[in-house]
């Protein structure tokens, strides 16, 4: 057996100090010393924003960077208080998620009541004053007082109130650049319970804490149960700290402390007051109910320790008592921001994603709701000044339809072997450049949900307001009734009423942006009147992508229709007397239907003062004399008294920005004109050798603009185009129609001035012989032409126009052959 050795004490001053490593150091080395800073938001400080459709109000309390429009501009993140009058649809923000913290309501007696504070009602409590329901398919989401509650913003999300008012605030994250989590909190001295409630008697005799709580105080430690809030700090790593009063000698309240860990905390004060401040610093910020007090720290700093205690009623600290204070509700809303991490490729390379940084997505977090992947900020730098080189072959042979929008570069020049084959090189196809951020953003038209009826009642919706319904026409097939949609935009002031229809013809569509740029753009606050707008009227038509009504009748050679006729004759009668009947003046929008292209022209009865006014505000390439009688819904609607114009603006079943903008803008005129609108822009009138025919007191300024061709658009500025420099008037039109079939080439363009005898077309036969020539029988304009090569005979080939002469007295009737 061996002796143990015996052992000495060791000298203090012979053991070295520890080594905390490279890594430590310089973890220690990258801390910075910058003091969090606490910025507080009164009310006064919010910026109010009016909607334009009178469904409700938005204040934006703070935005990240600061002083951008959070339409126009790419942000991190927004925070807003929104109040809903009425039913609506929120705006969509691909590649960012959103919160939204309803705000509770006194309007409810019967609600059930938080006892340490009666005013508000308890969290989760039966009943919702509203419902969600996104993509307006899914099961309806209840939206309660007090309940966070996050959701994708690729979403379409309509939120449908069910009485009065709501209150709600709107917190905008970017995906890419942050994680956020967002918790409500009661500020008190007794200390809390899981559902959020203060669990003291707030009387002087019992100031003991909750068993919880006291618990929690004996053994040191603040999780024996975890409630939902608490399991909504742990995912952050921010811990809670209520120190509870150690007995009743001692009432006064501690504060709650919290430890901060992001770039920015946000703390809005639903009801109560609290005292805030951070370090322990003794200069404490109290914040109001109704007030967003914002701390922002460098990440890179140590994490800050922030304090909330409720204020006390009474300012004397001496008599100060536990039933003395008011608790505060309060949302805590923490943003950490993303920081991009370097990855390699096989080959090397950098590369850099959207993806969560952070790890996998918690309850707290956004992205445990969000739907759809992150979507990637497009780069919009300008690269004009710095071309990037093509990657790939130079020289690929691409088939181009229009050679002149090409530009040629002397590397891709043509050879003398290459054009002597007759091959043409063509430079790589263009880059593509996705719309500008905001497009992506704004809400089109901003609209609420549909509403059903069985007429028209302009009475019924109410002023101040966009509201949409579905208007019930006739019974289909499964005895369902076909509904047309209608949206009413009444102004805050009575006026005139002024109905905009589109898709008579089922195939006829550029009608639709048109209306819904007008309805987007039209401030009801600055409204007289009311806007009717129809973007669809012939809706099985528009389900098919058919110019003829279901049982293949032209709907606008019917009208005014009959209530014991055909299936469209029914419905043109439905469509007069439950829709046009309610309106004072009538735009409708048409364009060329298939095989054939128009020019941007008015057709209007120009004996009539009104309607000729009407076309000529429009701003036409041509106004075209044509008093009705011909079955059309203009006809019809001005034999009974209601001042009609129909617009043709382009080709069939496809979006022309530049004809929708013009028309779109000939409405805007119109609204001004009959002085239920305010003008957009205002520009120096025309000179009188550009427009003699309009009569200067009634000339509305046009939007000064500058032109740009629509396929050299890059998307990342807005395009405005020129109206027409002057607008040609024809007294009459008629269509030229073929002798016999064959392959159809029509020469003259729209819009194009023509003289008798000029050669406007030839019919080959399919082996490629001259069979027919046809030479215009008169003088005119190129009103619309035919675009189909494969003419039967009797087929159109050119509409021409008369142009009005000098001192010509107009037909009371002038029809057209059609």
């Amino acid at each position: 057996m061996f002796a143990s050795p015996q052992l000495k004490p060791m000298d203090p001053s012979s053991i070295a100090e520890p080594c905390p490593g490279e890594a430590v150091l310089e973890s220690a080395a990258a801390m910075t010393d910058a003091p969090p800073v606490l910025t507080l938001l009164t009310k006064d400080k919010y910026e109010k924003m009016m909607w334009k459709n009178g469904l409700g109000e938005t204040e934006e309390i703070a935005i990240f960077p600061k002083n951008i429009h959070h339409h126009k501009d790419e942000f991190v993140w927004r925070l807003s208080l929104t109040e809903i009058h009425d039913a609506c649809s929120f705006s969509v923000f691909p590649g960012y998620d959103i919160a939204l913290m309803m705000l509770p309501s006194e309007a409810d007696p019967n609600a059930p009541r938080n006892l340490s504070f009666p005013s508000l009602p308890v969290r989760n409590a039966p009943g919702a004053p509203a419902i969600l329901r996104h993509n307006d398919q899914e099961s309806p989401v209840p939206f309660r007082p007090l309940v966070p509650y996050t959701y994708a913003g690729e979403l379409p999300t309509t939120c449908y109130v069910k009485s009065g008012k709501t209150r709600h605030l709107t917190f905008i994250a970017n995906r890419a650049k942050t994680q956020v989590t967002v918790s409500l909190e009661t500020i008190c001295p007794h200390g809390l319970s899981d559902d959020g409630i203060c669990d003291g008697e707030g009387d002087i005799s019992t100031p003991q804490p909750s068993p919880a709580l006291a618990h929690r105080a004996a053994v040191g430690t603040d999780t024996p149960k975890a409630s939902h809030r608490d399991h909504l700090s742990a995912a952050t790593g921010s811990s809670s700290n209520r120190a509870v009063s150690p007995s009743r000698h001692h009432p006064s309240a501690l504060p709650t402390t919290k430890i901060l860990l992001g770039a920015y905390t946000i703390v809005y004060v639903v009801s109560g007051s609290i005292r805030a401040s951070v370090n322990n610093d003794p200069n404490t910020v109290r914040v109001n109910a109704g007030e967003t007090l914002i701390c922002e720290r460098d990440e890179d700093s140590a994490p800050a320790d922030f304090t909330m205690s409720p204020v006390m009623s009474k300012d004397n600290l001496g008599n100060r008592t536990l039933n003395d204070h008011q608790d505060a509700m309060i949302y805590i809303i923490q943003i950490h921001m993303k920081r991009p991490q370097k990855k390699l490729d096989s080959v090397g390379q950098d590369l850099r994603g959207s993806m969560n940084f952070f790890g996998p997505p918690t309850e707290s977090t956004f992205n445990l709701n969000s739907a759809a992947a992150p979507i990637p900020i497009h780069d919009t730098t300008d690269t004009s000044k710095t071309p990037r080189p093509l990657r790939g072959r130079r020289g690929s042979i691409i088939i181009y339809d229009d050679p002149s929008q090409i530009e040629k570069s002397p590397e891709n020049s043509l050879s003398s072997s290459q054009q002597s084959h007759g091959v043409k090189y063509w430079e790589s196809a263009r880059h593509y450049r996705p719309p500008t951020f905001s497009a992506r953003y704004q809400n089109e038209s901003d609209v609420p949900p549909p509403v059903v009826r069985d007429s028209l009642v302009i009475e019924e919706f109410p002023m101040g307001k966009i509201s949409t319904v579905w208007i019930n026409m006739v019974k289909q097939g499964l005895c369902e009734w076909v509904r047309v949609p209608v949206i009413v935009a009444r102004g805050v002031n009575p006026g005139p009423v002024l109905g905009i229809t589109a898709v008579v013809h089922g195939n006829e569509l550029n009608g639709v942006p048109c209306i819904h740029r007008v309805i987007t753009d039209i401030d009801v606050h600055k409204l007289n009147g009311t806007v009717v707008a129809v973007p669809c009227v012939n809706v099985p038509g528009y389900l098919r992508f058919s110019r003829e009504f279901s049982d293949g009748k032209d709907l606008n050679r019917l009208f005014p229709g009959s209530e014991t006729g055909t299936a469209s004759q029914i419905y043109a009668h439905a469509i007069l007397n439950k829709i046009a009947m309610h309106l004072d003046y009538l735009i409708d929008l048409h364009t060329a239907s298939f095989g054939r292209v128009n020019s941007y022209y008015v057709r209007s009865d120009l004996n009539d003062p009104v309607s000729a006014a009407l076309a000529k505000l429009q701003q036409p390439q041509i106004i075209l004399h044509n008093s009705g009688q011909d079955g059309t819904l203009r006809s019809a609607c001005s034999a009974r008294g209601i001042k009609a114009i129909t617009v043709e603006i382009g080709n069939p079943q496809l979006f022309q920005n530049q004809y929708v903008h013009w028309s779109y803008m000939g409405v805007m005129r119109i609204l001004t004109y009959l002085g239920m609108f305010p003008p957009l822009e205002t520009e120096p009138p025309m000179n009188a050798d550009d427009d003699t025919w309009m009569d200067p007191e009634n000339l509305v300024k046009r939007v000064s603009s500058v032109s740009s061709n629509d396929d050299e658009n890059d998307g990342s500025k807005p395009v405005h185009y020129h109206q027409p420099p002057n607008t040609i008037i024809c007294s009459k039109g008629f269509w030229i129609y073929t002798k016999t079939g064959g392959v159809l080439e029509v020469y003259p363009a729209v819009n194009t001035v023509i003289r008798k005898g000029d050669l406007i077309a030839r019919i080959k036969n399919i082996f490629g012989n001259i069979v027919d020539e046809i030479f215009s029988p008169s003088s005119g304009v190129t009103i619309g032409r035919s675009s189909n090569p494969v003419a039967m005979a009797g087929d159109r080939v050119l509409h021409l126009g008369v142009i009005k002469k000098e001192n010509e007295v107009l037909q009371r009737e002038a029809k057209e052959n059609y």
